[in-house]
């Protein structure tokens, strides 16, 4: 389906008037596959290779709209409040920030809302500070054996681990401060003091006198703002309840409320065609990394072939013979299970245009221009030479060719060991930083 479909949207894109050319015809593309397969159908291989980017990134545009969609109708149906009431969380669970959306059918209006946790009531409030006092009193004591000798410094603790209240204390300052530190190193007598523990929970007491005189505001608020006034207020007045029901009317109009609604399906949307342009071009990048891995790999083999060509044409071989064995045995290697290699690829190639009809000195000269590097089109100058005005010292000539390749061929080896050990720096780094880090840790939870 997803082949078809692309097939489809290539033959639209190449009867356009103005066709696209970056996007059918890329020249670098159509370069890469013919310097990958040259005895290829390179139109043919370059119409298949773009239809299969196509079907690809169909296929990730056709899921990036199926699931924008259904989060835009997730977030539709999480928008929709029943019966005007807002669920808050338990305590613990913390504060729940919304937005929700007034529509009083003309207008419609944003109010942010901040719902807090569940309250207690009173009553459990004062069920739950009997427990926190017995708790309490085994929690200060520290390193002493009752309240009746203190005799250590005490741990006035500011809560009670399971419990909903913060302690604030009252001590006399001239024996002990408010954290539980003796001030005096030694008494005359032993001396009685008196400490108090305050609990407090969901309220903040301070004493302070202050005089102030309240004007009415320069700025009126607007609608919104008298909205969340009133939401603020409610929200307050209903804390000890599950839920916090939200207003129907705002003076003589009547109110509609829901969440506001998330934009995180219309981003995902947007991302799609982004992720698709960015995969169809990483494809290309991709195909020319094979060109640039087969331009490594040949020239490793290089060395070798030049040395089994100066082998045998020493032992008495002709040219195309030697050509002929070195491609053949390769040949037979790759049926029998071995890797591809492109080297001799390309001389196999040869040995079918010459048995072809071309001309061999053509021939050579053609595989150094498919090839593409330097020492294999030196190669097939010299080869091409041989045949057309002769060489007797060509053996010679290869086995220094072969010398000078063997000597590159270690130098390359050097730099990419060099460059293999740089990559790894960077997660030497990390490990020489995590391991730091499981030494240290302890030793600071120690020291501290």
């Amino acid at each position: 389906m997803g082949d078809r479909f692309a097939g489809w949207l290539y033959a639209r894109l190449a009867a356009m008037p103005k066709k696209p050319d970056k996007i059918l015809y890329n020249s670098a593309v159509s370069e890469d596959l013919q310097t990958l397969e040259p005895a290829g159908n390179t139109p043919k291989r370059q119409k298949e290779y773009v239809i299969q980017k196509l079907s690809v990134c169909s296929l990730i545009v056709v899921c990036g709209v199926v699931m924008s969609v259904g989060l835009w109708i997730k977030d539709g149906m999480e928008t929709k409040i029943v019966d005007n009431r807002l669920a808050r969380n338990a305590y613990g669970g913390g504060k729940r920030s919304v937005t929700l959306v007034a529509d009083d059918g003309e207008c419609s209006y944003d109010i942010p809302v901040t719902l807090s946790e569940k309250s207690f009531t009173q009553e459990e409030l004062t069920e739950l500070s009997d427990g926190a006092m017995d708790a309490l009193e085994l929690l200060i004591l520290g390193s002493n054996e009752s309240l009746d000798r203190i005799e250590y410094d005490m741990h006035l603790a500011d809560s009670v681990e399971g419990y909903p209240f913060t302690v604030e204390w009252r001590t006399d300052e001239a024996y002990m401060d408010y954290t539980g530190k003796l001030v005096q190193d030694t008494l005359a007598a032993p001396v009685l003091m008196e400490l108090t523990a305050v609990l407090s929970c969901e309220n903040y007491e301070m004493e302070r006198d202050m005089t102030v005189r309240i004007y009415s505001k320069a700025v009126q608020p607007g609608r919104a703002e008298r909205l969340a006034g009133q939401i603020a207020g409610l929200e307050e007045e209903s804390r000890t309840q599950q839920n916090m029901t939200l207003p129907s009317q705002s003076g003589d109009k009547s109110l509609r409320w829901s969440y506001k609604r998330s934009c995180r399906g219309l981003l995902f949307l947007a991302a799609t065609p982004v992720l698709a342009c960015f995969i169809y071009y990483s494809r290309d990048r991709d195909l020319h990394r094979q060109v640039v891995d087969r331009e490594e790999q040949m020239r490793m083999d290089y060395p070798e072939i030049v040395s089994s060509l100066a082998l045998l044409l020493g032992a008495g071989m002709t040219v195309p013979n030697a050509w002929n064995k070195i491609a053949r045995d390769y040949k037979r290697r790759r049926e029998e299970g071995g890797s591809r290699r492109y080297a001799y690829e390309e001389m196999l190639l040869t040995i079918y245009e010459m048995e072809s009809g071309v001309v061999q000195a053509k021939a050579y000269e053609r595989f150094g221009r498919r090839c593409r590097i330097p020492g294999y089109m030196k190669l097939s100058a010299m080869l091409s030479q041989n045949i057309r005005k002769g060489a007797a010292n060509l053996p010679l000539l290869l086995k220094e060719e072969a010398a000078d390749a063997f000597a590159e061929r270690k130098h390359t080896a050097r730099k990419l060991g060099e460059k293999a050990g740089t990559k790894l720096l960077v997660p030497m780094m990390m490990l020489l930083g995590i391991t730091m880090i499981i030494i240290m840790v302890p030793a600071f939870k120690t020291y501290f």
